[in-house]
């Protein structure tokens, strides 16, 4: 089986229906499935339609109520915490970023909290979000436990996603970066171990605590649908740890989510700024265009061929998916969404891939 390319609009209706009829309600799939084809938009296929399978695997055991009750438990005229009611992340974050956002247009910066969330996709999805309404936007999650403290050989802390997002000049592209506090993301050993690939020294640890570049060692005797035993490295070592901590006091501690464990009930943290309110836009986003055109332009590193700033090779990525209108689903992906439609009903048992792709 060869990688499949559909249209994004494709893509999307897939998350959809794939989301709905794991019992999410519509208007929550439709935000989940923005998130997940955003994903895969900006080559972060790891956190894009793949992650279905995990997100149906959390509703059926629990960690996941399809159907949340997303309520606002204390607020200010800048500040807000919410529930979440243990929802689906990718269902339930967007409303926290809106809700900083709405604050953040009336006062000049909102704080939205939450607690009883779960995984939420991409941190720079949220980030944007706010870029998106020209102002700076900051997006923290809690996740399961990843990553063992400096000297550890326990995962007992989250890999601390996080991401700062700034609207770009009159001619320059929006500067942010979106990234986890281990080196690489967990989803990035799944795919390694999907592939059948070895990865580098430095990502992961054993479950004794000493480095491998086999992405099984993560995993209860070598079984990728068992337990996770090893750790992700911290980035940059013990810098990376106190990142991690900082991360879940501020997405977690501060706001009543939790700090690990399976993953339910993790906390958020969204904020939104408006920087009309330090200065006039026009004059930023001439200042933006002087920093990225100093930074673009300064002495190269012989070999380096061009400088990028944060979260550039991901937009000029996003640009050119969004005109050729494609995104790529590899074999084992396009297996896991058939089964998934299978399992739900949506096809007969036994059918292919080639039937589930007929329906779209």
């Amino acid at each position: 089986m060869e990688e499949r390319i559909v249209s994004i609009e494709t893509a999307r209706q897939i998350a959809k229906d794939s989301l709905m009829s794991f019992g999410v309600e519509e208007a929550a799939a439709v935000r989940g499935a923005d998130v997940l084809i955003a994903s895969d938009i900006r080559g972060v296929g790891s956190h894009g339609l793949p992650r279905l399978i995990m997100y149906e695997r959390d509703i059926v055991n629990g960690t996941v109520n399809p159907k949340p009750n997303v309520r606002i438990v204390n607020e200010t005229a800048s500040t807000a915490n919410f529930d979440c009611d243990f929802g689906c992340g990718i269902t339930v974050a967007p409303l926290v970023m809106e809700k900083a956002i709405e604050m953040a247009k009336k006062t000049g910066i909102g704080l939205a909290g939450a607690k009883n969330g779960n995984h939420f996709g991409i941190a720079g999805y949220y980030s944007l979000m706010a870029v998106k309404e020209n102002l700076a936007g900051y997006a923290a999650s809690g996740s399961v436990q990843l990553i063992a403290p400096t000297g550890g050989a326990e995962a007992v802390l989250g890999n601390g996603p996080n991401s700062w997002a700034f609207p770009g000049g009159k001619t320059s592209p929006g500067i942010m970066y979106d990234m986890a506090c281990s080196t690489v993301a967990g989803g990035k050993i799944e795919m390694a171990v999907r592939a059948n690939k070895e990865i580098p020294v430095g990502w992961i640890q054993d479950k004794d605590g000493h480095d491998t570049t086999n992405p099984l060692d993560f995993f209860e005797d070598q079984n990728p649908k068992g337990k996770i035993v090893g750790t992700l490295s911290p980035l940059g070592g013990v810098k990376g740890y106190c990142l991690t901590v900082a991360m879940e006091m501020i997405s977690a501690i501060m706001t009543g989510g939790a700090t690990g464990g399976t993953g339910r009930g993790l906390g958020y943290f969204m904020l939104a700024i408006d920087i009309a309110k330090f200065r006039p836009f026009e004059e930023y986003q001439e200042a933006v265009d002087a920093y990225y055109n100093k930074i673009k332009n300064s002495k190269k590193r012989s070999g380096v061929e061009e400088i990028f700033l944060p979260g550039e090779i991901e937009h000029n990525y996003t640009v050119n998916r969004l005109k050729e209108n494609i995104v790529p689903i590899n074999p084992v992906v396009q297996q896991d969404l058939t089964n998934l439609a299978i399992k739900y009903n949506r096809l007969p048992a036994g059918a292919s891939v080639d039937d589930f792709f007929a329906m779209y």
